[in-house]
């Protein structure tokens, strides 16, 4: 169990950058929307565009530091 959530990823392919596209708590929920969107291509949050050709990646956050900057901005963060 991970104490500070987990980050849903993508990363297009042939490209090393990650984009961090969802923060949640859970790793089952993490999963499920990973699932949900390599079947259903979710909109690019600046330009609005599908998200096409990439590959979906669930990764723990691992450091406090990291959990307090990811979680700043979230609306039910506990």
């Amino acid at each position: 169990m991970n104490d500070y959530g987990y980050k849903v990823c993508y990363k297009k392919y042939g490209e090393k950058h990650l984009k961090v596209y969802l923060v949640t708590n859970r790793y089952d929920g993490a999963l499920w929307n990973v699932r949900w969107y390599e079947t259903h291509s979710p909109p690019d949050r600046k330009t609005g565009k599908p998200i096409e050709n990439v590959s979906w990646l669930v990764i723990p956050i691992k450091t406090y530091l990291e959990y307090k900057r990811r979680w700043r901005d979230c609306p039910f963060s506990p």
